[in-house]
């Protein structure tokens, strides 16, 4: 089958297809090497901030200048600290801690104004989750409200800004060559459960991790141990001795950072017959889906087997992908606003 030829930051006609650029998953490095870029291709679709209250926008309109600054500028350094961090933003909880109170009525309008502000001047589009993923089965409700900072600024059309912001450190490659490989393995050896993302219980996940790399142990954590307690440790771009990280601080890390999904497993949310006390499913979290995507999982997973992408899984995320182009729901919308 034919691989698709799609990417973040497409080629222009002229350069033609040779070598490794006609599969379109790699690229010249710019040492005569090819290099698969951590997303390549286009991740899913976000969901832009929910529109303000009309009455909102009043409000801030009427305030004095100086006032009206002093909001905004708090609710913009609180995004980007916490973008900084790659904490989640939550909506609600932003606008509280920039000390603005339901009382003052601005809150929406601050949150939408501190958005533009953070296109316009750094790049960073500031987004809601995928739509599909927000109509799935079973997703916590704690991700409806919130929104991460994606970077969207490209300094050519080749993704070598991509490639060198992700490159930097070590402890940096190795965070997200372990993000990609957990998300192939939740993709290829999860299951699903009616309109619910893939899961993987956590014991299974680390019996493929430990075939991967026989450093990682085999079981996850014991609840009450040493081992559980180190999870905590983790710290982004430390550099280390080795290229095994430590999965259990590595995958606490991560669902923090919602780029997996942790949680229970119960009859409810378990796609798994075999379920057992104190068991834990990992599914793909919002951020993946928006800083990496399906479409690269499958190509990743592909390239590990040696084989092309299955074209009918490509077109099971484009018909997602068809259905979140529809007009919003703007009754939903004003709706969470009010929540």
């Amino acid at each position: 089958m034919p691989k698709r030829k799609q990417r973040n930051h497409p080629v222009s006609d002229d350069e033609g297809d040779s070598g490794g650029e006609e599969a379109g998953w790699t690229q010249d490095s710019g040492t005569g090497e090819d290099v698969v870029l951590f997303s390549q291709l286009m991740p899913e679709p976000s969901q832009s901030v929910l529109p303000e209250r009309p009455g909102e926008r009043k409000n801030i309109d009427k305030m004095d200048r100086e006032a009206q600054e002093k909001s905004l500028s708090a609710v913009s350094r609180m995004i980007l600290f916490r973008a900084f961090e790659r904490e989640p933003i939550d909506r609600l909880k932003i606008i509280k801690d920039a000390g603005i109170s339901g009382s003052d009525r601005i809150g929406s309008a601050a949150f939408n104004e501190a958005s533009q502000r953070l296109r316009n001047v750094f790049g960073f589009e500031l987004n809601r989750i995928p739509k599909y993923m927000e109509n799935m089965k079973g997703l916590p409700a704690k991700f409806k409200d919130r929104h991460y900072v994606l970077n969207g600024a490209v300094d050519d059309d080749r993704g070598t800004h991509s490639r060198q912001i992700h490159g930097v450190h070590e402890g940096s490659m190795i965070e997200r060559g372990f993000i990609m490989l957990v998300n192939g393995l939740i993709f290829c050896k999860g299951e699903s459960k009616g309109n619910s993302m893939r899961k993987i219980l956590e014991r299974d996940l680390y019996k493929y991790l430990h075939r991967v790399d026989d450093a990682i142990p085999e079981e996850p954590p014991a609840q009450g141990t040493s081992r559980a307690k180190a999870r905590t440790q983790y710290r982004s771009g430390a550099r280390t001795e080795t290229h095994t990280p430590n999965a259990d601080a590595l995958l606490e890390q991560c669902a923090h950072w919602d780029y997996f999904v942790k949680e229970k497993a119960t009859e409810e949310n378990c796609p798994f017959q075999n379920l057992e006390e104190g068991d834990v499913l990992y599914s793909m979290g919002p951020r993946s889906a928006m800083e990496i995507g399906r479409k690269q999982i499958i190509a990743f997973c592909a390239s590990i087997l040696g084989e092309e992408p299955d074209l009918s899984m490509i077109g099971e995320v484009d018909d997602d992908i068809k259905e979140e182009e529809g007009p919003d729901d703007c009754v939903e919308q004003e709706s969470q606003l009010a929540s």
